[in-house]
């Protein structure tokens, strides 16, 4: 009697650890279910955010795109229209310059018939075209060339007049250069006889 109840004791004992053990395994599954859900949960309340975020990204960047094209468009309109203006003040630029140019141009022809006058009055007072040219501070050359400017506006203020004086022909370029011994020869100036005058109407 008394090994069975030892034996049935044992049964037992053995028993409560083996159901305890089965309650153990039973509340980890439990709370490991638990945690699946808890993690499905929060997976679940994720995925709403992220997926509005990437919505309002993509919204984002087509207006991105869009605002960028209406300013690339634009600005190409004005680049057209500064072209536009730039050519415009391109062409009065160029209309003015030239205005510029021809009164300078006008006024230094005025200028040099002034210098032309003057080498002349030198050359006529016996100053030969290397003299004169050391004494205004320019070249030989210079000086012929005025000299040639002033005896053609002289015969072009004389003919407009009306009173005759040198022909073109009379004027030779040895005219312009000194002479022998360094004095210049004098331009001729022939008045026409009394019978070449045209009678006045």
């Amino acid at each position: 009697m008394v090994e069975r109840h030892t034996t049935g004791s044992g049964r037992k004992r053995r028993s409560s650890a083996t159901l305890a053990r089965l309650e153990e395994a039973r509340r980890r599954r439990a709370e490991q279910l638990e945690r699946e859900r808890e993690n499905e949960r929060r997976v679940d309340a994720a995925l709403g955010p992220f997926a509005e975020a990437v919505t309002a990204i993509e919204a984002v960047e087509r207006w991105r795109e869009d605002r960028i094209g209406a300013l690339s468009a634009q600005l190409d309109r004005k680049l057209a229209e500064l072209d536009r203006q730039r050519a415009a003040r391109v062409t009065e630029f160029e209309r003015s310059a030239d205005q510029v140019r021809a009164d300078a141009e006008m006024e230094i022809g005025e200028w040099r018939a002034v210098m032309a006058k003057s080498v002349a009055e030198i050359r006529a007072a016996d100053v030969g075209a290397a003299a004169t040219a050391a004494l205004l501070g320019i070249s030989a050359k210079v000086v012929t060339a005025l000299s040639r400017s002033a005896v053609a506006s002289d015969m072009s203020g004389r003919q407009s007049e009306g009173a005759g004086g040198v022909s073109a022909s009379a004027v030779d370029e040895a005219d312009l250069v000194p002479g022998p011994g360094g004095r210049p020869l004098q331009v001729p100036l022939v008045e026409p006889e009394p019978e070449a005058r045209i009678p006045a109407e």
